[in-house]
């Protein structure tokens, strides 16, 4: 089945039908770990994303490892995960090879309508922008953060 280009950071959520889960920026396990606990106690989906180009400096394996362990940590969560790989479409593919389901691309429309098509063929999604998203780099107390961000959406 293939999915088209998100333009949000609603991964797998159906045009009008449902409200998108809250998105929270994680920077570590312990960020995704942190946010998939506030989420599950509260029943709560919740998209988790990379920090902004980390496809670029941390790549896609050391993503792939993050959700891994996050989702084994907290298998209550329901949760997706999107890597950010700015404009560069190369690591966009390398993250669809190491199983990402879901990456965020920021350059040329015309590539990013070439990495869709190869997004749909791996049951992938292709997120065109960020969404408005709880950064836990920016707070002191992220478990409380997350809690009162989750829920408050």
């Amino acid at each position: 089945m293939k999915k088209k280009a998100a333009t949000t950071g609603a991964a797998n959520q159906p045009s009008g039908k449902l409200k998108a889960p809250a998105c929270i920026v994680i920077h570590d396990l312990a960020h995704a770990v942190v946010a998939l606990r506030a989420a599950a106690s509260l029943g709560q989906p919740v998209t988790l994303w990379s920090a902004a180009g980390a496809g670029i400096y941390a790549g896609a394996g050391w993503f792939a490892a993050i959700e891994r362990r996050a989702r084994a940590a907290v298998p209550a969560a329901k949760a997706g995960f999107i890597l950010d790989c700015s404009e560069r479409a190369d690591l966009a593919q390398e993250a669809f090879r190491a199983g990402i389901a879901d990456v965020c691309f920021s350059g040329p429309a015309a590539v990013a309508g070439k990495l869709s098509d190869i997004a749909g063929k791996s049951a992938a999604t292709l997120h065109r922008r960020r969404a408005k998203a709880l950064d836990l780099a920016s707070v002191n107390d992220p478990e409380t953060a997350c809690l009162q961000y989750l829920a408050s959406d």
